[in-house]
């Protein structure tokens, strides 16, 4: 549990790191069960959830299935066994270019200014 929330704070930290260009919050007690960590929002990506594990842990079978009813839905989500993986992910997702998420950020914000 200690290794999973330490994977938890410190993908929140980096999030945090965007500053105005991302939105993010853990989420802690939910009316539902199987419901991800963590939540995070760029103009980029949109919506995106994380369900963090500890290495080597096990994604439970109604986690499972909620991250793939969220996924279907419109919402990205996804499990993170390490710090390793959480690079990938942003990488897949494209935020490790700075100048490409303040870009989408800016066009966003541009269209509901309209």
């Amino acid at each position: 549990m200690q290794k999973e929330k330490s994977l938890q704070t410190k993908i929140l930290n980096d999030l945090r790191s965007f500053g105005k260009y991302c939105e993010v919050f853990k989420i802690i007690k939910t009316s539902d069960n199987g419901i991800p960590d963590i939540f995070f929002s760029t103009a980029l990506t949109g919506g995106i959830f994380i369900e963090t594990k500890r290495p080597k842990g096990n994604i439970k079978k109604l986690q499972e299935v909620k991250l793939r009813k969220l996924s279907a839905c419109g919402s990205w989500s996804y499990p993170c066994y390490d710090w390793e993986e959480w690079w990938q992910l942003k990488k897949i997702l494209g935020l490790l270019n700075m100048d490409e998420i303040i870009e989408a950020h800016m066009k966003q914000k541009k269209l509901l200014s309209d």
